[in-house]
């Protein structure tokens, strides 16, 4: 809790005590400026987690660009504020990522509804 941790693409993780998982289930949309080049616009990125406290499971999509045409870049589900802080890697015109590739990086944090 309170610190940011990545994990990958279809990855599933579990808080040692705290009754949280959370698993990364797509890539929705990438449209985030390539870092070798000057852009208008930054652009964003969305995905969908699949968030499960004490076995009730929610998806929901987060946005690293707050909040985008109604996507959140955080959502507070049961008791916890999950924000999406990041999303590696950055895109680049001239390297070729692969979904398996991708890292979300979260940061949870218990809340009082």
């Amino acid at each position: 809790m309170g610190e940011t941790f990545g994990f990958s693409y279809q990855e599933q993780v579990t808080h040692c005590t705290e009754p949280i998982s959370i698993t990364f289930l797509e890539l929705s949309q990438d449209s985030r400026c390539p870092e070798n080049v000057t852009c208008v616009w930054q652009g964003l990125a969305q995905i969908k987690l699949l968030v499960s406290v004490n076995g009730q499971e929610k998806p929901f999509d987060l946005s690293t660009y707050p909040p985008h045409q109604g996507i959140p870049s955080e959502i507070v589900f049961l008791g916890y504020k999950i924000a999406l802080v990041d999303l590696k890697p950055y895109p680049n015109t001239t390297k070729k990522y692969r979904i398996e590739d991708y890292q979300a990086y979260l940061l949870i944090d218990k809340v009082e509804e």
